[in-house]
């Protein structure tokens, strides 16, 4: 792995990159006859593919090694579930208008691209670039007040240079009805977080996850009202999330299976490093971990599987971006982004947070439900414990139909606030203001409060939630802007012909069978391989026109197709077995072919190309 990581793409142009990808039909804008809608995309069949490939592979390395519970959960969504997880509240982006047009634009983004121009200015001095460097870094993390004094600081117009409004927040949900009669609303989810969340105790309950600690996960659609969608399948408002949501208990996070890892290495953005405008660290997360780089084994374990996923996908460049303290949520402890760079920059592509017990927390408290497990302790221990004593026959005599709110109310106390209030009801009677009920009189006659010893074989907890996070779509754009590259034609006519260097773990198909000419001698010949192909599950697609090879290998080099196999007229036993990249090609018998194919497109330990040519002839 490269110490440093580049600022940009090299010798990457976006313009023959977007041509190779429409012609091809990777992707393109939905509902094209009708000009399309922003922020909506259609997967062509390439993608469709790359697509399958990476979710099969996701299943394998995360769900299948990780003994995981996939779950497939609603995309619409009650209100009251994300009342209960501040979504409703808080789901949102801050957004400025043109006053004059009424344009959208959201405001850290227009900020970070304003400091992308004037870092690239060369009329601007060095210690300028510096600050423009450290306020692109932080923009993400800012609220409405301080976007607010950078827009006014630079004095920033809108895109057509007129005056902006007062940020403020826009929530990213759709709103929707549910039912007929328009009385129960609900949202489109943004996440698949809180599906997997709310099925924690069905799937303890069930037997599926055996035991603490566990991890849910599903794959799915998500929606989100971007505000200005752009950059392609980077910022859209419909799109393919894989989530794992692993429950741990938050008292150890320590990971069984830690040391399996420890000596992975990753290239680690710290909040600190950020903040001082240097550079990612390239450093192991057994290192990260023992420093409190990262806070916890089991959040440092889903880092480096996340870093050997993206790898063996064919990620180059990768780095770690660790969130600011203001820009976490209140109630994550720690939480670190994987950034894939692109022509448009580094992109959030992986999110692993850890969320704390924040989430069942605030489903136990908003469907009533306990949502918790059980811990049982080797030695029985003994334990102080506060007891209410609650006079049920009195209060009901003092509160009459309020009791039930007022009992709600006392249970509802920590600790911490019955002895505050056992103080002061051994001096007479306490007033206690309640929503709803108002103004109630309480007396140590209705209720007490005192600590006594228990003995305890165990407890319940509400797990704390390890979330690694994946948007497919952004992920898949990443690498076909990463793997794409120009080979110049050798024949002297200087003809440029586009390559998709896709890993055979992602290449939508594996190899191609070529003939060499349209004769029907090699017709059976095609067919044969081709079953034998299918057979061991290689994917694969033929070119029987009456083009010449070479253009038939261009064509299949533009999809990303690793190997071909070209069938001529030769007497030897053997066909011609060629490798993309290197165009370069090797002799083997028709009955190893698919074999060796095989082989080279394992998704675990493939063969590599030196092995095939060290075993066979070269074409000469």
């Amino acid at each position: 792995m490269a110490t440093s990581l580049p600022e940009k793409l090299t010798q990457f142009a976006r313009s023959e990159f977007e041509d190779t990808c429409r012609r091809r039909f990777f992707f393109g804008l939905a509902f094209d006859p009708y000009g399309g809608t922003a922020g909506l995309y259609d997967l062509g069949p390439p993608m469709c593919a790359m697509k399958a490939n990476m979710l099969s592979y996701w299943r394998q390395h995360f769900v299948l090694e990780e003994n995981m519970c996939e779950v497939d959960t609603t995309c619409i969504t009650p209100e009251e579930v994300f009342l209960a997880s501040g979504h409703v509240e808080r789901f949102n982006d801050v957004m400025v208008r043109d006053t004059v047009t009424g344009e959208c634009i959201r405001a850290d983004k227009y900020i970070e691209e304003f400091c992308d121009t004037k870092i690239n200015d060369a009329k601007v001095s060095e210690a300028e670039k510096h600050t423009f460097r450290l306020l692109q870094n932080a923009a993400g993390s800012y609220n409405k007040e301080q976007l607010a004094e950078v827009i006014a600081k630079y004095q920033l117009k809108s895109p057509k240079g007129n005056a902006l409004s007062e940020p403020f927040p826009f929530n990213l949900m759709f709103a929707s009805q549910i039912g007929p009669e328009g009385h129960k609303k609900g949202y489109m989810r943004p996440e698949l977080a809180q599906g997997i969340i709310l099925n924690f105790k069905r799937l303890m309950d069930s037997g599926n996850a055996q035991r603490m600690p566990f991890a849910g996960a599903c794959i799915g659609t998500a929606f989100r009202n971007e505000i200005a969608p752009r950059a392609a399948l980077i910022r859209v408002r419909e799109f393919t999330l894989a989530e794992i949501e692993h429950f741990v208990n938050p008292n150890d996070k320590k990971h069984v299976r830690f040391d399996r890892i420890k000596d992975v290495k990753f290239h680690a953005w710290s909040r600190e490093l950020q903040s001082e405008g240097k550079e990612p660290d390239l450093i192991s997360i057994g290192e990260a971990v023992a420093k409190k780089i990262v806070d916890n084994e089991t959040l440092g374990y889903f880092i480096a599987r996340v870093q050997l996923f993206l790898q063996a996908c064919g990620v180059k460049y990768v780095r770690f971006r660790q969130h600011h303290l203001t820009e976490m949520a209140h109630y994550a402890q720690d939480c670190w982004d994987a950034e894939l760079l692109t022509s448009y920059g580094w992109v959030e592509c992986v999110g692993i947070a850890d969320r704390s017990a924040y989430d069942l927390t605030q489903h136990s408290k908003g469907s009533g439900k306990e949502l918790n497990a059980r811990e049982e302790f080797a030695e029985p221990i003994m334990v102080r414990v506060l007891q209410r004593k609650i006079n049920k026959g009195a209060a009901g005599k003092a509160f009459g139909k309020n009791t039930g709110a007022v009992l709600e109310y006392i249970n509802g106390l920590s600790d911490e606030e019955c002895v505050a209030l056992s103080e002061k009801l051994a001096a007479g009677e306490v007033e206690l203001t309640l929503p709803v009920v108002g103004t109630v009189k309480l007396t140590s006659a209705i209720a007490q409060f005192e600590y006594k010893e228990e003995r305890q074989t165990g407890r319940n907890f509400i797990p704390s939630v390890i979330e690694p996070s994946f948007g497919v779509g952004r992920i898949l754009y990443a690498i076909l802007e990463q793997s794409y590259w120009v080979r110049r034609d050798d024949t002297g006519k200087n003809d440029k012909r586009a390559v998709f260097s896709l890993t055979p773990l992602m290449a939508p198909q594996k190899v191609a069978i070529l003939p060499l000419m349209v004769k029907e001698e090699l017709e059976p010949l095609m067919i044969q391989l081709r079953d034998e192909l299918v057979a061991l599950g290689i994917s694969n697609r033929t070119d029987d026109s009456g083009a010449a090879i070479g253009k038939k290998y261009a064509r299949v080099d533009e999809l990303g197709v690793p190997f071909c196999i070209t069938l001529d007229f030769e007497t030897d036993g053997c066909v011609t077995l060629r490798e993309r990249d290197s165009a370069k090609q090797v002799r083997v018998p028709k009955t190893e072919v698919a074999g060796v194919v095989a082989a080279l497109c394992r998704s675990t330990a493939p063969m590599d190309w030196a092995a095939v040519e060290a075993k066979y002839p070269k074409q000469e």
